[in-house]
């Protein structure tokens, strides 16, 4: 991530695209406890601390631990070993020289000279600067910053000018910080990573390029801001800091060619970015041409939508008359009807000589059925278009209805996936708590070994096999067994209470050593070779083993006493969420899941069937039409038909005109052909009376809500445009204030820029040893920096 950075910042140099660059673009916070005020870090006192803030810094620089040099290298790790304001204890270089033939030999240096990055640590309680020592078990508002001194400079020679320019070291520093004291943490030039109960700090600053990166441009500087110091603010509560770590490094940039920074490149990137910019004025400007030709043609959208809801009203008006006259003619034809009958029963005898001839009831039949089918056909189709409309709504229910229950199954599913993240959870978390009661337990076991060893008289540190197993089977005749139960309450407290009741050097008889003498002895031994600077006094180690012993013991039973409270909460969840065997929590979200999947299953199956009926539907209309097509053409038919039998006036044998002469004379056939028919048609006009008023109604309400709609969207066409005219005259201005002047730049100092650039990361890549050392290897070095926490005092 680091090296990411660090090549996008180079790129952000050579277009001269930003006059100001941050190389970290984020927040940052920090955190760390234990230490003494005076006391340096070692190698030994790595820990858990040591080993999180390592990982989160080589997250950072995105790089693997294992080496990327082959034979023939030599690789320097240069450790520096700070009191907490950052002031140098030692220095220690571990050297790995590998040869052509792939053999590896290993080198361990202290050495007396500077690091090339000093740092300085500075506190504030409140605002007000305080000593690291004096914040111990403080509260309040907590300042802390890291200031970084690049002392590794150069003298190079850029367009004849001698310059100096700073070997680029990146320093990235750590820390670790305890929810339960840290809270409302933030930073500057850093980011912030939760672990655990834990915030973990990440800083990141190049000390000294600022300085070397002083560019100018038409002779006007660029103000980079390029990050130099590391500072955190936080509440805390009762002050505690571990040990900070920090790694310096001068070839993240090793595997850029410096070579292939050219300036043709920048003016080629630059006249490309001025014709991007160039077609995206042009298309704003056309862009508002149209929100402006949309805007004007607004007023004549909503005249037109005032006229047809005027035209809609009068339409329904007319519609609601026209099924009043109706009514009225419906009820005169039954009125004429009954008069006809009266008058056909007058003339049965003309009827019933038409009748025994069969030709008054064959044109009667034809004509009555055809009549009769047409209207019919008229009714049918009127109703076929209803069911098509109704069809249309149905389909579109059931788009909504699926697309309903699909986001219903995306949802079950992503609340079954949460689920299962729990349960994991969990049981990764029992796992863990477990892990770290056996360690805790058998470094308990160890220590009661060495007790028993001791009141028995053994050497403790010293066992023979065979002691073992007697000081093993003296534990266990006490109820304490070398494999712990987590679930036991009671082995925690044996295990606690045994090594209080039986720890203590105050009963050391002829022929029995104590532990702490014990631990003395083999301190002795171990710094006996020691050079004069750290060797102890008998007093002094016998002081640390005490010191020691008593912090494991302390250390131990806490151990074990929160692995067993963590373990039962931990078993408790579990056994809640799984309680209920098929109606768990666990089984209830899977049957969840698998019912949204068969809703949305169905509802699919639903929609298809439904997308089928509006087919049919539509098939059935077009059909319909045909037949009411084809009636109206029969009907037509008879009626030319009936024409063609002569004249009422003029008999002819063979045709018709007698029995027409004869039904002129009577009027039977008139009235059920004529009045009946009449009044048959007239009462399906009236049928359909309420359906013709429900559709003008309709039809009247839908202009009404078009019509106050309109408003609406010429209030949004108006600001869409007011909005494009705002775009346009933003795009001109960024065009003229910032494109256009950094096309300029390329064209002055920017080869002096470009020059300064390789400089840089030459530098960088040709410091590669700590200790001076020159031969034919590939070399590499890398700083750590150990910074010492801040603590009580045990």
């Amino acid at each position: 991530m680091v090296k990411k950075n660090l090549f996008r910042y180079s790129s952000v140099l050579m277009c001269v695209v930003l006059t100001a660059a941050s190389l970290v673009g984020c927040g940052s916070k920090t955190a760390a406890t234990t230490g003494t005020d005076t006391a340096y870090v070692t190698e030994m006192a790595a820990g858990s601390t040591e080993a999180t803030i390592t990982q989160a810094i080589t997250n950072e620089l995105a790089v693997s631990n294992k080496s990327t040099l082959a034979t023939n290298t030599r690789q320097e790790t240069v450790y520096v070993f700070n009191d907490a304001s950052g002031n140098k204890n030692h220095i220690t270089v571990n050297e790995k020289i590998t040869d052509a033939n792939g053999n590896e030999t290993l080198n361990k240096t202290e050495s007396s000279e500077n690091a090339p990055v000093t740092m300085k640590v500075t506190y504030k309680l409140d605002g007000k600067e305080i000593k690291p020592e004096d914040l111990v078990g403080k509260s309040g508002k907590v300042t802390i910053r890291f200031d970084y001194t690049n002392n590794q400079k150069k003298t190079v020679t850029i367009n004849g000018k001698k310059q100096t320019v700073a070997v680029p070291f990146t320093m990235i520093t750590g820390m670790m910080l305890p929810t339960d004291v840290f809270s409302n943490v933030e930073v500057t030039n850093g980011k912030l990573t939760k672990v655990g109960d834990n915030i973990v700090a990440v800083g990141m600053t190049m000390p000294g390029l600022k300085d070397t990166m002083n560019l100018k441009f038409n002779d006007k500087s660029l103000d980079l801001d390029i990050p130099e110091y590391f500072e955190l603010t936080a509440d805390v509560k009762n002050f505690s800091l571990d040990m900070t770590m920090s790694v310096a490094t001068s070839n993240l940039l090793s595997d850029m060619n410096a070579d292939d920074i050219t300036l043709d490149d920048l003016k080629k990137t630059v006249a490309s970015l001025d014709d991007a910019a160039t077609q995206l004025a042009d298309g704003t400007v056309s862009l508002q041409d149209g929100t402006q030709q949309l805007s004007d043609a607004i007023p004549a959208l909503t005249d037109g939508v005032d006229q047809l809801n005027t035209g809609a009203s009068s339409l329904k008006d007319g519609i609601y008359a026209y099924a009043d006259g109706a009514a009225s003619a419906y009820e005169g034809s039954v009125s004429l009807n009954d008069n006809m009958k009266a008058y056909a029963d007058g003339i049965g005898t003309l009827y019933n000589t038409l009748k025994d001839n069969n030709l008054d009831s064959s044109v009667a039949s034809a004509a009555k059925g055809a009549s009769d089918l047409a209207a019919g056909a008229a009714t049918l189709d009127a109703g076929i278009d209803s069911a098509l409309s109704g069809a249309g709504a149905l389909v579109t229910g059931a788009k909504s209805l699926t697309d309903g229950t699909g986001e219903l199954a995306t949802g079950a599913a992503a609340l079954a996936e949460g689920a299962d993240k729990i349960g994991g959870t969990l049981t990764s978390g029992m796992t863990e708590t477990k892990q770290k009661y056996d360690n805790a337990y058998d470094s308990f076991y160890q220590l009661a070994m060495a007790v028993i060893g001791g009141k028995l008289g053994y050497n403790p540190v010293a066992m023979t096999g065979e002691q073992k197993i007697t000081a093993a089977t003296t534990l266990a005749n006490v109820g304490i067994s070398a494999t712990a139960d987590i679930t036991d309450e009671n082995q925690c407290t044996k295990a606690a209470a045994f090594i209080m009741q039986n720890y203590n050097d105050t009963d050391i008889t002829t022929g029995k050593i104590g532990i702490r003498t014990a631990m003395v002895s083999a301190l002795t031994a171990k710094y006996a070779a020691a050079d004069t600077e750290h060797k102890y006094t008998l007093e002094q180690l016998k002081a640390k083993a005490n010191s020691d012993a008593d912090a494991n013991l302390v250390a131990i039973s806490s151990g074990l006493s929160q692995a067993y409270k963590a373990y039962g909460l931990l078993n408790d969840t579990m056994t809640s969420l799984t309680a209920g065997g098929e109606n768990s929590f666990f089984n209830g979200i899977t049957k969840l899941n698998e019912g949204a999947g068969q809703v949305n299953t169905g509802a699919n199956a639903l929609k298809a069937g439904i997308d089928q009926l509006s087919t049919g539907a539509g098939q059935l209309s077009a059909g319909s039409k045909q037949l009411k097509a084809g009636l109206g053409t029969l009907s037509t038919g008879l009626n030319t038909l009936s024409a063609s039998v002569g004249s009422f006036s003029t008999y002819k044998e063979g045709t018709l005109c007698s029995s027409l002469y004869a039904l002129n004379l009577n009027a039977g056939k008139l009235q059920q052909e004529g009045t009946a028919v009449l009044q048959s048609g007239l009462s399906q006009l009236t049928a359909n009376n309420d359906t013709l008023k429900s559709g003008a109604s309709q039809l009247a309400d839908g202009t009404a809500t078009l019509k106050d709609s309109s408003g609406t969207l010429a209030d949004g066409v108006t600001q869409l445009n007011e909005g494009a005219i705002t775009l346009k005259d933003g795009m001109a201005q960024f065009n003229s204030e910032a494109i256009e002047p950094i096309t300029k730049l390329v064209d002055s100092d920017a080869q002096t820029a470009v020059d300064t650039i390789k400089a840089v990361v030459k530098a960088g890549q040709e410091y590669n040893s700590f200790l001076g050392k020159s031969d034919d290897k590939a070399g590499s070095v890398t700083f750590v920096y150990k910074t010492a926490g801040i603590t009580a005092n045990k």
